[in-house]
């Protein structure tokens, strides 16, 4: 029987966070006219999931960095994407949805200090 190789986690983690900062960018600053989805509801929980996925995948990817400089750059990502959008035809920044995506940082940051993650890509 030929050995099943064990899954390169360093590898799945540096991809998904690659995908989800480019995802975040394109989200937030397409203008409204090409989007073809509309979110019903409070797109404040979107905010929220996504920038939780991205704290969690920064937090694995760059775990020898300082978490301070991990944090204050995550939630200025936030903050900036915010503001760009205000140079967005149809767009304009929310301070609510910076505080959302805020709170994914926090949320992201609570799952991973819950987590043994650190064993995934050592």
């Amino acid at each position: 029987m030929e050995k099943v190789k064990a899954m390169n986690w360093k590898l799945f983690f540096q991809i998904t966070w690659i995908l989800t900062v480019i995802g975040i960018i394109i989200l937030s600053l397409l203008p409204p006219a090409n989007m073809n989805f509309q979110v019903y509801g409070n797109d404040k929980i979107g905010h929220t999931f996504a920038y939780a996925i991205l704290s969690l995948n920064t937090l694995i990817v760059f775990q020898r960095w300082p978490l301070w400089l991990l944090i204050f750059t995550m939630i200025f990502f936030g903050i900036f994407l915010e503001f760009g959008q205000g140079l967005i035809p149809g767009r304009q920044p929310s301070f609510w949805d910076a505080l959302a995506n805020t709170t994914g940082v926090i949320l992201g940051i609570a799952i991973y200090t819950r987590g043994k993650y650190d064993r995934l890509v050592k």
